[in-house]
């Protein structure tokens, strides 16, 4: 595989946007663990901005130069991007070979957080399908399409992904946890999923924060609002995340809010 370099403008500044970002990852017997985090310019904890997936058809000949293979879309897009969600159904059907291509495709400062939506994965199996991207693990989100608002499912597959790395939970639409879900979630340290609605976050202190970003156009000074909650909001968890998603995650506003985020002051940032 043929490792791509680009290089972008942005306001006539080659890589103006691009994230300082020293991010330590160690591997032990139970998996890999994020033990160190930097700074993103402008805030408080590590700022990343990822799509859901790289592998989107309206990417090609749009963010893709037309003729590029297949195989080399991740290359390309992590000379851009610092992070990227690999959709369960991605990583489920990839096996360690290709697993190990993301790896080498990548640099050592590029993230990989890793969404679950079946509750009952069996992690031994997640663990061995992962190995090769343990330097490079960012997170698990735990995202099953049903469970109750006292998240008693939960609780098991919050165990075992922890073993693993950071934790963040994507709740469905509309869903908000009773009593019972917000302690089970704040006794393991776990931040439900941010959905970017009239409400500011609620984000706990801890080791990952969520920001789920839908298809909804917004305008520059809208997503400087986003970024400036999810860092002052965000100040006491080591990764703040900010996730786009739907079938073509729009790049504009992944660029847009990178350059926001590495431009904003700190003190302006931070509430």
């Amino acid at each position: 595989m043929m490792r791509l370099r680009t290089n972008v403008e942005v306001g006539g500044n080659t890589g103006g946007f691009i994230l300082r970002q020293d991010v330590g990852v160690c591997a032990h017997a139970n998996g890999p663990e994020l033990v160190a985090v930097g700074q993103a310019a402008g805030g408080g904890g590590n700022f990343l901005v990822a799509a859901r997936g790289w592998r989107h058809p309206a990417w090609v000949d749009n963010f893709y130069p037309q003729g590029l293979p297949e195989d080399w879309q991740l290359s390309y897009y992590s000379n851009e991007f610092r992070a990227v969600v690999v959709p369960a159904d991605t990583w489920a059907n990839a096996d360690t070979l290709e697993v190990a291509s993301w790896q080498e495709d990548t640099d050592e400062a590029f993230r990989f957080f890793l969404e679950v939506t079946d509750l009952y994965t069996g992690w031994g199996d997640f663990s061995a399908r992962i190995f090769p991207l343990a330097g490079q693990f960012g997170g698990v989100l735990l995202r099953p399409a049903h469970y109750d608002a006292d998240l008693g499912q939960l609780a098991p597959a919050l165990q075992q992904a922890q073993r693993w790395g950071p934790v963040a939970v994507i709740l469905p639409p509309g869903m908000e946890p009773s009593e019972r879900g917000r302690h089970l979630l704040e006794a393991a340290g776990v931040n439900a999923h941010w959905p970017m609605g009239g409400e500011r976050p609620r984000w706990l202190p801890g080791r990952l924060a969520l920001a789920l970003a839908d298809e909804t156009p917004r305008t520059p000074r809208q997503w400087r609002e986003v970024v400036e909650n999810c860092l002052g909001f965000g100040v006491d968890s080591d990764t703040v995340l900010l996730m786009m998603e739907g079938e073509a995650p729009d790049i504009e506003a992944l660029r847009v809010t990178m350059m926001i985020a590495d431009m904003l002051p700190a003190t302006e940032a931070l509430r």
